[in-house]
């Protein structure tokens, strides 16, 4: 009689930590992944009472979203049994600009040293960089990098490494339009659109936007983790 393979201890919770200082963006995060699965439970750094300075010095989205994601892991891994990291880095892409402000789109208005720009200082430089532009095409990009360690029926734990990305192509207005979102938001306007991220409600740029593409490709991608390490879903946490 053929005996089934023992399947993984059921973890009681699944941590997942977004490894972000930003209130905006967990904002933006959190309600999408409380959805996910009943055994998730999402935390941010600031749930955590972590203020982590990580510098972002990789030339492109996924080197920071992959330093980031390394980072926390290595920072977290001692205080959850079952964890995953989400760490993201995400750039506007402006074509009359050759990609710029990319990696540096919040840092890129020039300040001075040992301080940051804010939102509208960033904007205010974009705009100023884009007069006389014709061609105002651009669009936001998000890569979500992933590390996780979950119970495994071969080595009781086991790691893994994933990413995806989103992408919204749009344009840059000439001015801003709209007092809603963050960032860029009241200069890009979305392709097939007529008003801005700034002028749209949470809920719809939840539906459309950049962010809310890689989440959607990270949570499918997380189902898939799961489903590969024995553990569904859907269930609750319980152990078996």
């Amino acid at each position: 009689m053929e005996q089934n393979s023992p399947r993984p201890e059921r973890p009681l919770s699944i941590d997942v930590v977004l490894a972000t200082g930003n209130r905006d963006k967990v904002r933006e995060l959190q309600p999408m992944l409380d959805k996910l699965s009943p055994l998730l439970r999402v935390w941010s750094l600031a749930d955590l009472s972590l203020a982590p300075e990580i510098d972002e010095t990789e030339p492109t989205l996924e080197g920071n979203a992959w330093l980031k994601a390394e980072a926390i892991f290595s920072l977290v891994q001692s205080r959850f049994r079952w964890l995953i990291v989400i760490a993201d880095d995400t750039g506007l892409e402006v074509d009359c600009l050759q990609g710029a402000p990319g990696v540096r789109s919040a840092r890129f208005a020039p300040v001075e040293a040992g301080s940051s720009p804010t939102y509208d200082e960033n904007v205010t430089h974009l705009l100023k960089l884009m007069e006389g532009c014709v061609d105002r095409a651009a669009r936001f990009r998000t890569v979500i990098a992933m590390k996780g360690r979950l119970p495994s029926t071969e080595k009781g734990s086991a790691q893994f490494e994933e990413s995806v990305e989103g992408k919204i192509e749009g344009t840059i207005t000439t001015r801003r339009h709209g007092d809603g979102g963050f960032g860029y938001d009241p200069l890009f306007m979305p392709a097939g659109m007529e008003i801005t991220f700034a002028q749209i409600s949470l809920e719809e740029k939840n539906r459309i936007s950049h962010r809310a593409l890689a989440v959607a490709r990270a949570a499918l991608r997380i189902r898939e983790i799961l489903h590969r390490f024995g553990i569904s879903s859907t269930e609750t946490g319980t152990n078996a």
